[in-house]
């Protein structure tokens, strides 16, 4: 909340912007602090600490969206506010879902490109010794991911419905599961950019920034459908975790929010299947090239 007045005082209102900047900064401090504490599993405990960082600003955001499930602004005193209890006044469709959350996502994206291009950083700034040594956890993830050209998608689709179904249940049984998947994704998507572009792997241009420039930016063709995918099965954990624990089963307003959480599914499952696609596309059309 300090780092939200001071970037206020400077007079700017840009809500993305501040939340890119403070995945930024917290991802630096977390992995600073994680230096000096925990000189084995760096790379965890930084995903622990921007993870701790970050909980009280994104779980408000998320705490803000299931509230409004069912209700509407009321006007009046807070006596009368308190003891109004108003439904949803338009029907529940993809479009609509997608338009209450619509300020959740956002928020998650810009905190999600933060963390996730401090993690390049560092990873591209030291030696690829050191950066192993730095983020050893995220290593073992990105070594885990070899993916055969014979069953690409498949195994593609496989790995990223995995992820997204690990994402749900966290974020389903932990109050504050949501915010850990969404850092975690970050630095691993990080690191294995920065170590893709070091590497040359898929495109080579002699330079590590500029190849990792040029990667992200063919990245960029699926990364916005895959990282949304998994925020929607995160929220939908998350808004499922509240209702739980705030509403009555039967109530209407845990049918709502239920019903919030289905579609938020299924349109994770289909943003990651139209990811999977491009991906496998923009693979094989570098590696032609290559060849060619």
């Amino acid at each position: 909340m300090i780092l939200k007045k001071l970037y206020w005082a400077t007079g700017q209102k840009n809500e993305n912007l501040y939340y890119f900047c403070i995945g930024f900064i917290y991802s630096l401090i977390g992995i600073g602090t994680s230096m000096m504490i925990f000189s084995q599993n760096i790379g965890l405990a930084a995903v622990f600490f921007i993870s701790l960082a970050a909980i009280a600003q994104v779980d408000k955001k998320l705490s803000i969206s299931e509230r409004m499930l069912g209700t509407t602004k009321s006007i009046g005193t807070k006596m009368r506010y308190l003891e109004e209890v108003l439904t949803v006044k338009h029907t529940i469709t993809l479009r609509s879902v997608f338009e209450d959350h619509k300020n959740l996502f956002t928020t998650y994206f810009f905190l999600f490109m933060g963390i996730m291009l401090c993690f390049s950083t560092i990873t591209l700034a030291l030696p690829i010794e050191k950066s192993t040594q730095l983020f050893g956890e995220q290593f073992k993830i990105i070594s885990g991911k070899a993916f055969t050209q014979q069953n690409l998608l498949q195994e593609i689709l496989e790995n990223n419905l995995a992820v997204l179904l690990t994402g749900l249940f966290l974020a389903l049984l932990f109050e504050y599961g949501t915010t850990f998947i969404i850092v975690w994704n970050a630095s691993v998507w990080g690191t294995a950019f920065a170590v893709a572009a070091k590497n040359s792997f898929l495109i080579d241009l002699g330079n590590p920034v500029f190849t990792f420039i040029a990667l992200t930016l063919l990245v960029l063709t699926y990364l916005p459908f895959e990282a949304a995918g998994y925020f929607a099965s995160s929220i939908a954990g998350g808004l499922l975790n509240k209702a739980i624990t705030r509403e009555s089963i039967s109530s209407i307003r845990f049918r709502i929010i239920a019903m919030h959480a289905i579609i938020l599914l299924g349109f994770g499952l289909i943003l990651l299947g139209l990811s999977g696609v491009i991906e496998v596309q923009i693979i094989q059309l570098i590696s032609t090239i290559r060849q060619a």
